[in-house]
């Protein structure tokens, strides 16, 4: 990359750094939306590369203050102790350790009729009657339309049972 287009991104950076808005940088620098894009890109990348060099570096800076804390913790001292809980909680963060694991085993419930099964058997008590067996070998259930096992459905008033 060329050397003046280093010194600029550079240049840019401390104004962006210091407090300028982009907006006022990008007036000040002469630049288009997209070459300021450009200037932010190369200036801090945006990648998965780059987010792990980020969590490499902050672990490693993160690490360093753990000692000074730990130690002082481990010497009585309250404040540094809880510093250094925070900080452990700060790095469990960074790494995923603090995520919840689910399971998402699913186990089919036992001995449950499938749906084609039931469906099937409501067909049959309807073509065969309520006495009929089911599907799945046992008799109809009773309080399913009759009053009794083996009987039809009570009529309603006028209903002959013949079909017009």
């Amino acid at each position: 990359m060329d050397t003046a287009i280093e010194e600029r991104d550079e240049v840019i950076a401390e104004a962006i750094v210091s407090g300028r808005s982009l907006r006022a940088v990008r007036k000040e620098f002469s630049l288009t939306a997209a070459e300021l894009d450009g200037v932010l890109e190369r200036l801090w990348p945006v990648s998965t590369e780059a987010r792990i060099r980020m969590v490499k570096t902050d672990l490693g800076k993160l690490n360093r203050l753990l000692e000074v804390f730990y130690s002082k913790g481990l010497l009585g001292d309250p404040i540094a102790a809880g510093i250094a809980v925070k900080i452990w909680e700060r790095l469990h963060e960074l790494v995923g350790l603090n995520v919840q694991r689910i399971d998402l085993q699913i186990t089919p419930a036992q001995n449950e009729p499938h749906e084609f099964d039931r469906i099937y058997d409501a067909i049959m008590r309807v073509a065969r009657g309520p006495s009929a067996p089911n599907g799945n070998g046992s008799d109809s259930v009773a309080g399913d339309g009759g009053d009794q096992e083996g009987s039809p459905p009570p009529l309603a008033d006028g209903d002959d049972g013949e079909l017009h």
